[in-house]
């Protein structure tokens, strides 16, 4: 586990979407809590639980994708003490391709004495609006 210290849940988070979009594996869990108490559902995935669990399924999405870009938007931050819970709505373009449906994001961290750590990250695809999503005036 890496020495860099995260002073805050948000230096944890862009280290997070840093290591995502250079494909890092290492440095992806240089951001994750060193202990097994933590899990990791990816879109249409299992529950993946521990730091072998989660780390062996972030080397396989990084063998098997191409380069990668990610915005991150919508956030809605609440922090409590040791605990930080994000949501963010993900927009990731990989290779040439246009950008596919955003993927809706909890990101979990709790602060250690190492710093602020993710312990659990959990995206899933969000639907395509639909009218009924629209606002309407009464």
């Amino acid at each position: 586990m890496s020495e860099k210290k995260f002073e805050t849940p948000q230096e944890a988070e862009a280290a997070f979407y840093a290591a995502f979009i250079k494909r890092d594996v290492d440095a992806m869990m240089d951001v994750w809590a060193a202990d097994d108490d933590v899990s990791c559902i990816h879109p249409f995935g299992s529950i993946l639980l521990g730091r072998a669990a989660v780390r062996d399924s972030w080397l396989t999405i990084f063998r098997n994708s191409p380069d990668m870009q990610i915005m991150i938007n919508g956030r809605s931050r609440g922090q409590d003490g040791t605990f930080a819970v994000h949501l963010v709505e993900e927009h990731i373009r990989a290779g040439n391709e246009p950008p596919g449906t955003p993927m809706h994001a909890t990101n979990v961290y709790r602060l250690t004495d190492t710093g602020w750590r993710m312990v659990l990250h959990h995206a899933s695809p969000s639907r395509p609006p639909s009218k009924t999503d629209s606002p309407t005036l009464h």
